[in-house]
């Protein structure tokens, strides 16, 4: 190493007192950035119980929803002999009736959507290969044609 080189890495490494006025300087800055922009720190609080709130209330919604899955799931008969027995003791009341033919008609549908869907299901899994065999032919060959079309960019 030169002894010019030696110096260098000496005089950048030193610690040499930094001048007042730069000091002052670096430190209006300072403060009128501080003032500029405040920091509030109570903002951080409430986002902080914000999020412990709303994780609270997540993780109490999913098990509400799975303990109530796992009851209906264990103890639908249950809960199926409570229903009818409340629509046997509310079977009096002239809009029930209302209500029962609204519950038939939506039960019907989704045993219609439900036959709908496995059709539909069965469909595609004998139409879908075909479907993506021709598409990757086309691809290919629309892509080999557009190479072979180009014209050199000499």
């Amino acid at each position: 190493m030169k002894e010019t080189d030696k110096a260098l890495w000496t005089q950048l490494f030193e610690d040499k007192p930094i001048s007042s006025t730069a000091l002052e300087h670096f430190q209006t800055q300072l403060m009128a950035q501080i003032m500029a922009y405040p920091m509030d720190f109570g903002d951080d609080k409430r986002i902080a119980e914000r999020r412990k709130w709303g994780i609270g209330l997540a993780i109490s919604l999913m098990v509400t929803g799975l303990a109530f899955g796992v009851f209906f799931w264990f103890e639908r008969n249950t809960v199926f002999q409570g229903l009818n027995m409340l629509l046997v003791m509310l079977s009096g009341l002239t809009f029930v009736s209302d209500l029962q033919q609204i519950g038939t008609r939506i039960g019907e549908y989704l045993l219609l959507l439900s036959k709908l869907e496995t059709g539909l299901s069965l469909l595609w899994g004998v139409v879908s290969w075909p479907i993506l065999g021709v598409l990757s032919v086309l691809v290919i060959f629309r892509n080999a044609n557009q190479i072979h079309d180009e014209k050199p960019s000499i």
